[in-house]
C-alpha cells in the first residue's frame, strides 16, 4: 500500500493508468489533500481527454469551494468528465448559495459556445437541476 504522499505524487503523473488509480485509492481513503492534487491533474491541458477518473474521485469530498469549476467542467468536459462533474454538482447544489452560484457561472456559458451535443444535453440537466430545488 503506497502512502498517501506516493499517492499525492502519482496523481501528477503523466501515465493515465498511475494517475487514475492513485485517485481511486486516495478517494476510498478520504484524504482530504487529494482534492487540491486532483484539480491541478484535471486542469493540465495534456489530461483533457483522461480525467473522468478524476474527476470521479471528486465525488468523495466536498467540492461547495469548486462550484465555478465544476459548471465549467459540466459545459466544456468529454462526455465522461461532463456528466462526472454534473453528478458532483448534483451532490453541490442543494443550498441558495450554491445554486446561485452555479447559475453566475451558467450565464458566462451562452448555449451557442457549446460544442458537443452531450454540452447541450448537460447544460438542460443542470437547469432541470435549479429548477427542482
Amino acid at each position: 500500500m503506497n502512502s498517501i504522499e506516493a499517492l499525492l505524487q502519482e496523481v501528477e503523473s503523466t501515465d493515465p493508468g498511475i494517475r487514475h488509480v492513485a485517485a481511486l485509492e486516495l478517494m476510498d481513503r478520504g484524504e482530504l489533500r487529494a482534492v487540491p492534487a486532483l484539480w491541478s491533474a484535471i486542469s493540465r491541458p495534456e489530461n483533457v481527454n483522461h480525467r473522468g477518473t478524476l474527476v470521479y474521485a471528486l465525488s468523495a469530498f466536498d467540492q461547495s469551494e469548486h462550484l465555478e469549476s465544476l459548471v465549467t467542467l459540466v459545459l466544456t468536459g468529454n462526455f465522461e468528465a461532463s456528466w462526472g462533474a454534473f453528478t458532483v454538482l448534483e451532490d453541490s447544489s442543494r443550498s441558495l448559495e450554491s445554486r446561485e452560484r452555479i447559475r453566475a457561472q451558467l450565464a458566462q456559458h451562452p448555449a451557442e459556445s457549446l460544442a458537443q451535443e452531450h454540452h447541450a444535453e448537460a447544460l438542460e440537466a443542470l437547469l432541470e437541476l435549479l429548477q427542482a430545488e
